[in-house]
């Protein structure tokens, strides 16, 4: 036997396990569709990086069904078990009417089932036809405004009702579907300058940090406070007070028939404030601290699956009962506990979406506040869906180089991306559930290795078994997937380094975008106040720039032309540009090694004439001596 085979058996474990599988499903028809070999991956990383995204997405089906079940959905004032037909008659009860509560109930255990329906073909046709590794589910800021803004609390105070909601929804689709299919969704996002493309990866790291750390979504590090907005959270439950919103303070206490007084509160937010000074003193928090220094050791040390292993870990330990960090239970820190474990003894349900599907109304589009609602669905997910999947190419990008093209901003698979990006959003209106959008924990699977569309494949498998197992799955607990999102949040901040820090123009809107992002919950905001920053600074320093051309010797034609935007450039200026700066770059970097080197050799000499003067010798520990000496003179600190 040669050394060659004998040393053969030194491969990992792990690669030498799938090696034949992944070398057979490389060389297949399905390895070169999906283009495996070209993306440097393999079907067993695609396999790993979707379960890592779903563990990851898998909070959507309990808290979408949750946040929309709030509109009463298609439930009415005839579902009131008293003072039936009476207009409010769903809150003339303590709190609420009985009979309206039973039919929100039936609505929501359909939009669980719904949002795992939409959120399977979504994420199928994502792999299927685009060939990238996102997840598709019900965008969580767009269920909100949905719900609260246009629905409103039990169908009461909003713009339209939930039918016609959906039905502006569905319209939504069609029309974004149309921009996406006429290559328009592609020029918009050609109009948006790099440094704020690149900026909104770091602004989504930023916000997917910021939710890893709140307790519905996360570790439960961080809670409101009144002066501050946010500050440390963790204290136990019973030190805990609700936030409630109340638009009119008036209407909170009344008296009753009888005289004696009436409350009469809006649901409690998710948010608290912690009333005692015992901080940091939830069990929760420490296990999904514990859960996060698992996931960094772990990938520190090249463990593949780092992720996935951290989240089954501490989901593990939280279904055990009777403990302060158990997650399912009366013991359970975040409220709910109890309901959540006679749920979870279920283990399987049959999926039934005849609550909510094929709801729509389309006897309102005379009403100027349906069109005020669809305008705003189509421009909270033009900017959200296009920057998320921009962000999401990005972080690609960094692993697999050219995947971007520099000049145009355009990567593979982006027209037919957001194609099913907006197919997904009139699916979601047939179920009875919000516009659905990629979703930013995808950067989770990229992370783990996904880059082709079998991860959302695979995701999208996940949320096809969820439609049986929703009560297994709906339980794994915010603090065990909360450390991912910390953790991925953390590592997309390496996108901000292609920013050109040193160019004001650039600079100053980058970290608008970066910072308005998690401060105001929203992707589309960031953006927003990045473009207009940056369009006031281009316009202001044009005019300065004409109006001291001549004191620099120039002519108002070369002020305009170097001023020129790059969406009205032709691609062989924008392609020569781009070269210009990456070449720029090299030499930059080239000069700081080279000024590293002058200053090492310096060093060097100066730490050889100072052991020559002491009369030192030229053995092999001297001149280690010297080395030793020279690095420190180049590194005094």
């Amino acid at each position: 036997m040669s050394e060659t085979q004998k040393e053969a058996p030194a491969v990992a474990p792990e690669r030498s396990m799938f090696a034949g599988l992944n070398q057979a499903v490389e060389n297949s028809l399905v390895g070169r569709y999906f283009k495996i070999k070209e993306r440097n991956t393999s079907f067993t990383t695609e396999l790993r990086a979707g379960t890592v995204t779903f563990l990851t997405m898998a909070y959507i089906l309990a808290v979408n069904g949750n946040i929309v079940a709030d509109t009463g959905g298609a439930c009415t004032v005839d579902d009131c078990s008293s003072n039936t037909g009476v207009p409010f008659c769903m809150f003339m009860g303590t709190p609420f009417d009985s009979g309206y509560l039973e039919c929100r109930e039936r609505a929501k255990r359909s939009m669980v089932t719904a949002t795992a329906v939409s959120s399977f073909v979504a994420s199928v046709m994502m792999g299927v036809f685009a060939n990238l590794p996102f997840g598709m589910a019900p965008g969580m800021g767009i269920n909100a405004f949905f719900t609260y803004t246009v629905v409103g609390f039990f169908g009461s105070g909003g713009m339209i009702s939930y039918r016609d909601a959906l039905a502006a929804a569905f319209i939504e689709g069609w029309i974004f579907f149309f921009i996406s299919i006429t290559g328009l969704r592609t020029k918009i996002t050609t109009l948006v300058p790099k440094c704020i493309m690149l900026a909104t990866s770091g602004g989504i790291g930023l916000f997917l940090a910021f939710i890893g750390m709140q307790t519905s979504n996360g570790i439960g590090l961080i809670a409101f406070e009144p002066a501050t907005l946010v500050t440390l959270a963790g204290c136990p439950i019973e030190d805990r007070a609700p936030m409630y919103t109340i638009k009119d303070r008036n209407a909170v206490c009344s008296l009753d028939g009888s005289g004696g007084v009436k409350t009469s509160l809006p649901p409690a937010s998710p948010n608290y404030e912690c009333t005692t000074k015992m901080k940091m003193r939830s069990a929760s928090l420490w296990l999904g601290i514990m859960g996060g220094i698992m996931m960094v050791c772990l990938m520190a040390r090249g463990f593949r699956g780092a992720i996935m292993t951290a989240i089954l870990f501490v989901t593990f330990v939280s279904w055990i009962p009777n403990h302060k960090a158990s997650y399912l239970g009366k013991s359970s820190q975040i409220e709910g506990g109890e309901g959540r474990f006679t749920y979870f003894k279920k283990v399987v349900q049959v999926p039934d979406t005849s609550e909510t599907d094929l709801e729509m109304d389309f006897g309102a589009f005379g009403k100027s506040q349906l069109w005020a609602a669809l305008i705003s669905f189509l421009y909270l997910d033009l900017l959200d869906c296009t920057g998320t999947f921009f962000s999401m190419a990005s972080y690609i990008n960094k692993r697999v180089p050219g995947f971007i093209n520099p000049v145009t901003k355009t990567f593979p698979g982006m027209t037919q991306g957001f194609c099913v990006d907006a197919t997904s959003i009139w699916i979601g209106a047939l179920l009875g559930i919000p516009p659905l959008t990629v979703y930013i924990e995808s950067a989770t699977g990229i992370r783990e290795g996904g880059r082709t569309g079998i991860t959302a494949i695979m995701i999208g498998f996940y949320f096809m078994l969820a439609m049986f197992f929703a009560p297994i799955i709906s339980s794994i607990p915010p603090y065990a997937t909360g450390p991912a999102l910390i953790l991925v949040g953390a590592l997309m901040i390496e996108n901000l380094l292609d920013i050109d820090w040193k160019d004001y123009q650039q600079a100053i809107p980058a970290f608008i975008t970066i910072s308005v992002i998690p401060l105001t919950y929203s992707i589309a905001y960031g953006i927003i106040g990045g473009v207009i920053s940056y369009m006031l600074l281009w316009f202001l320093l044009l005019i300065y720039d004409i109006i001291t051309c001549k004191l620099y010797g120039k002519s108002i034609r070369e002020v305009l032309i170097a001023a020129k935007p790059d969406v009205l450039k032709p691609y062989e200026v924008m392609e020569a540009e781009e070269i210009g700066r990456q070449v720029d770059r090299i030499e930059q970097l080239r000069k700081e090694m080279e000024d590293a080197q002058d200053m090492l050799a310096a060093s060097r000499q100066i730490a050889e004439d100072r052991h020559a003067s002491k009369g030192g010798d030229n053995s092999v520990a001297a001149a280690k001596t010297v080395d030793d000496d020279a690095k420190t003179a180049a590194n005094p600190v």
